[in-house]
């Protein structure tokens, strides 16, 4: 019986002298049956050659998406899956690295699932810039091993997926769209468009290598992930389940007099759950005291 292909896109952007660990990583899988889409966005390093060089090595044949202007990584991957023909896809950073049997096992879970299920993830180990062992980031097993419903529900009130160890179903990710440049949760978007109509399976293994670098992420950065996420789950909250969160937040920075970005408030403001009183006040700009002190503007 012929195995489903899996096409696996790895992505470069300055990371050349980790490019050899992971596709080593693909050449040592014990699932056989899959295309190798390499990509990069016009790195300043050596990753072009070193991603040519391995191919020839080897004379293992690969797609090419090299960009001699960067765009993004959105683009790129939108570019990347056109370019795809499996049944299933993996999309991973050339920093980060997969177990040999990673393929194996969420393709044979995902094909005993069938198709209510749009794609499985796996726990994940964390290794440094060296590639020594660190920490658990995160608990995936606490998540990952509820029922299917009540998985569903938990996403909602954050990200519970580590985008490495995802294999989709091809079908899915292009039901769900291009990859949207607006957001630096991207990831999270996805899986929350996917929790629409989709279930997520879990294999409870630790299946991929994720590294951690020195470099912290920017306070900016930081900051705008928050918001993002909670416009995601405004936009995906059909019951209320992040009502406390959202209107904690929201009205916090109303009385603090901090400012609320445009596009979290105008989302706030259709928001089912929202506080009618603090739209109505925000609106009008009520003094946050006089807000305080009254309710009569409900």
């Amino acid at each position: 019986m012929v195995k489903p292909l899996v096409s696996i896109v790895v992505v470069s952007y300055n990371q050349a002298k980790y490019i050899t660990q992971v596709l080593d990583s693909l050449k040592n899988q014990t699932y056989l049956n899959w295309e190798l889409v390499v990509a990069d966005d016009a790195s300043q390093d050596d990753s072009i050659n070193q991603f040519n060089h391995w191919l020839q090595n080897y004379n293992i044949s690969a797609k090419k998406n090299y960009h001699t202007t960067n765009t993004g990584l959105a683009s790129v991957l939108n570019e990347c899956i056109a370019l795809c023909e499996g049944e299933y896809i993996k999309l991973i950073a050339a920093d980060d690295f997969l177990h040999p049997e990673s393929i194996e096992k969420c393709v044979n879970c995902l094909e005993e699932k069938g198709f209510d299920y749009g794609l499985v993830f796996t726990d994940t180990f964390c290794i440094d810039e060296i590639s020594n062992l660190q920490p658990d980031i995160a608990d995936y097993n606490k998540w990952g091993n509820l029922p299917a419903d009540e998985f569903k529900k938990e996403l909602l009130q954050g990200n519970k997926i580590a985008a490495l160890t995802v294999l989709m179903r091809t079908q899915v990710l292009k039901e769900t769209g291009e990859y949207n440049a607006e957001y630096l949760v991207e990831d999270y978007y996805r899986w929350l468009k996917i929790n629409e109509n989709h279930s997520f399976a879990y294999v409870p293994e630790k299946l991929s290598y994720y590294r951690l670098h020195a470099n912290n992420i920017s306070k900016t950065k930081a900051e705008r992930i928050f918001l993002e996420t909670l416009m995601l789950q405004m936009m995906f909250d059909k019951t209320g389940i992040v009502k406390n969160r959202i209107n904690s937040f929201v009205q916090k920075q109303y009385l603090l007099k901090q400012k609320i970005p445009n596009d979290l408030l105008e989302l706030y403001r259709s928001y089912p759950y929202n506080i009618k009183r603090l739209v109505f006040a925000i609106r009008y700009g009520i003094p946050p005291m006089i807000y305080r002190a009254t309710s009569k503007y409900i």
